[in-house]
């Protein structure tokens, strides 16, 4: 088919690959160029240095109501569109453009988060599985009929970086599955159970605090559904910044008052009581240093027992 490809991070690269080695790629919308850090150069999106390489017409609107957009898409001819982690919404009239509407890659088990940070809240909620859905776009957020879904389980100890890129996999051989449906006219259309919906929305600045009175499984989950980006952080005793990317629930008798470092594991790291149990910190990055084992925050002198966080 001729597909129109939307999507922006690396996330969308897996996708994309596995598309355009099956169908032909009419052109790709990406978000704007954007600059880095430093903010002295400006970064192209994954997708868009996908489309130059390849030689593929690329799309940056800032407006998608523009009718002179609508006519540029209208004029590649597409058979369908595919939305990977566009980040922009798509009005009506550009989702119905293609013969075969438009289809999305969502990274969970549809109706189950909505959203946009579906697989954090997997993490963050300590679920069992998580997987993903593709599904036609619909005017409501995420609320269009299903394809097909896959589901993977989840550790207890797997960080939302690892469920990322384990989806992008997972993803993109789901959405050649569908457009193989798609294509032979075997493709199913399973609305979604309204009563089953659940809600994933951006993660605040708030949300990434450590809440030290907390039970220890929803601690860990935090920290875990956090890292690496946006990171879990909380306060060293000398005010500055701690961010904690990987964390274990421990077992044994620990006393002291939420926060409190009760003791320490060899070549592991500071515990920490909460509010049921404690964690042990295995991996974190205090301000201005780099990230570091647990242990060398211990050795670092950043942390000993008796500090509170």
């Amino acid at each position: 088919m001729r597909v129109l490809f939307m999507g922006t991070p690396e996330y969308a690269l897996s996708s994309l690959r596995a598309v355009s080695a099956e169908h032909e790629i009419v052109g790709i919308l990406t978000r704007a160029d954007k600059p880095n850090r430093r903010g002295n150069k400006v970064e192209f999106s994954p997708v868009k240095v996908f489309a130059l390489e390849h030689g593929i017409p690329v799309f940056q609107p800032e407006d998608m109501k523009d009718p002179a957009l609508f006519e540029e898409l209208k004029a590649l001819s597409p058979d369908i569109s595919v939305v990977v982690a566009f980040g922009m919404m798509i009005p009506d009239a550009i989702i119905d453009l293609p013969k075969y509407n438009t289809i999305n890659l969502h990274g969970s088990l549809l109706p189950k988060y909505r959203g946009a940070a579906p697989m954090q809240y997997s993490v963050l909620n300590g679920d069992c599985e998580t997987g993903v859905s593709i599904m036609y776009v619909a005017s409501r957020l995420d609320a269009g009929d299903v394809i097909l879904s896959k589901s993977v389980p989840l550790g207890e100890n797997e960080t939302y970086g690892e469920v990322h890129d384990l989806l992008a996999d997972l993803g993109a051989q789901a959405l050649t599955e569908a457009l193989t449906l798609i294509v032979s006219g075997e493709v199913t259309r399973t609305p979604q159970d309204e009563a089953k919906v659940t809600f994933a929305p951006s993660i605040s600045k708030e949300e990434c605090v450590i809440d030290w009175t907390l039970p220890a499984a929803t601690v860990h989950n935090r920290i875990r559904g956090l890292s690496p980006i946006p990171g879990a952080n909380t306060r060293l005793p000398d005010g500055k910044l701690l961010k904690i990317y990987r964390s274990e629930k421990v077992s044994g008798e620990y006393a002291g008052e939420p926060g409190e470092i009760v003791g320490l594991i060899k070549k592991k790291g500071p515990v920490v009581m909460t509010g049921d149990g404690a964690v042990c910190i295995l991996s974190a990055k205090p301000e201005g240093k780099r990230e570091m084992p647990g242990f060398e925050i211990v050795n670092g002198h950043y942390l000993n027992v008796g500090d509170r966080l």
